[in-house]
C-alpha cells in the first residue's frame, strides 16, 4: 500500500470544497460609472461577499491597487479620482485628475511602481506615475485590437491582458513591449472591467447586467458569478487587491519550525 496516497474521505473533501469555491479567491475592487441614486462608487467582492462605498467621484472609473492602496483616476480629461485604503476608506493624497483632453480612460492597472490605462479612442496603452500624473505611451494596441477598453497586467512577467469595450469579445495577452502572445474570445458581449488575480492566475471580467465571469489564460470559462440584485451600478474599471500573502507551503514550513524554535530557546 502506498502510504502517500490521500485517504478517500480526505480525498473527497478537498474535491469538493474545490468544486463548490465560487467568487474571486482575491479580493475584487470595481469601479462603477457614477454615484446615481443607489449607485456606489466603489464595489468589494471576495468569494461570496461584498461591500460597497462611495468614493465622492462620479468619473473615477481608472483604478491601480497596490501597495496597500486603492488610488483612482478619471474618465476624461479635468476628471478625478482619489487614493483610499483597502477597505474603501478615504485616506488623501489626491485628487488625481486626468490631464489627456478628449480622452477615455475605463479602466487601470498597477505593477505597484506605475500605473497604467487604455486609450479606447486612440488605442494608447499609458504608463503613469503612482498618483496618475505624467502619462507616457508604452504601446499602441491598434491595429490588432481595435476598440480596446479595458485592461489589467500579470506583475510577474509585466505582461498586459487587453479586452475590447462594447459590442466585441476579443481578449488579447501582450508582452510588456506590446508583442501579441496570445488571444481568445470571451463569449462575454458588451463586457465590463478585466482584471488579473495572480494568486491563482485566472482573469475576471464583468458585464453591464453585474454578472462576473472568470476565465483561465487559455480562454475556458471557469465559472460564472451573479450579483444582479445584491449590487446595484454600472461596472467599469476593475483591479485586484495584489498585496502578497504568504504561500500554503511557506506557511506550513513556518508553521513547523516553531516547535524547533521553542526547543532551542
Amino acid at each position: 500500500m502506498n502510504s502517500r496516497l490521500i485517504p478517500l474521505p480526505l480525498l473527497l473533501v478537498v474535491v469538493a470544497s474545490q468544486a463548490n469555491a465560487v467568487g474571486p479567491t482575491s479580493r475584487l475592487y470595481i469601479m462603477n460609472y457614477g454615484e446615481f441614486g443607489a449607485n456606489t462608487g466603489m464595489d468589494m467582492i471576495q468569494g461570496v461577499t461584498s461591500s460597497s462605498v462611495n468614493t465622492g467621484y462620479p468619473l473615477d472609473i481608472c483604478i491601480g491597487v497596490a501597495g496597500g492602496d486603492v488610488r483612482t483616476m478619471g474618465y476624461s480629461g479635468g476628471d478625478q479620482g482619489e487614493k483610499f485604503d483597502l477597505n474603501g476608506n478615504f485616506i488623501g493624497g489626491g485628487p488625481y485628475t486626468n490631464s489627456i483632453q478628449l480622452s477615455q480612460l475605463h479602466d487601470g492597472t498597477s505593477d505597484g511602481s506605475y500605473n497604467y490605462s487604455i486609450d479606447y479612442t486612440t488605442g494608447d496603452v499609458l504608463r503613469f506615475d503612482r498618483n496618475w500624473a505624467s502619462p507616457t505611451v508604452v504601446f499602441n494596441a491598434a491595429p490588432q485590437m481595435v476598440g480596446a477598453g479595458w485592461i489589467t497586467m500579470d506583475t510577474s512577467d509585466g505582461s498586459f491582458w487587453l479586452s475590447q469595450w462594447g459590442g466585441p469579445d476579443l481578449v488579447q495577452h501582450r508582452s510588456s513591449t506590446g508583442t501579441l502572445l496570445s488571444s481568445f474570445n470571451s463569449g462575454v458581449l458588451g463586457s465590463a472591467g478585466l482584471a488579473f488575480d495572480r494568486i491563482d492566475g485566472t482573469l475576471w471580467m464583468g458585464d453591464y447586467n453585474l454578472n462576473l465571469y472568470q476565465f483561465d489564460q487559455a480562454g475556458n470559462l471557469l465559472q460564472t458569478q451573479a450579483w444582479g440584485g445584491k449590487l446595484t451600478g454600472q461596472w467599469y474599471g476593475m483591479e485586484f487587491e495584489t498585496t502578497p500573502v504568504p504561500e500554503p507551503g511557506t506557511l506550513a514550513l513556518g508553521l513547523l519550525a516553531l516547535p524547533v524554535l521553542r526547543r532551542r530557546r
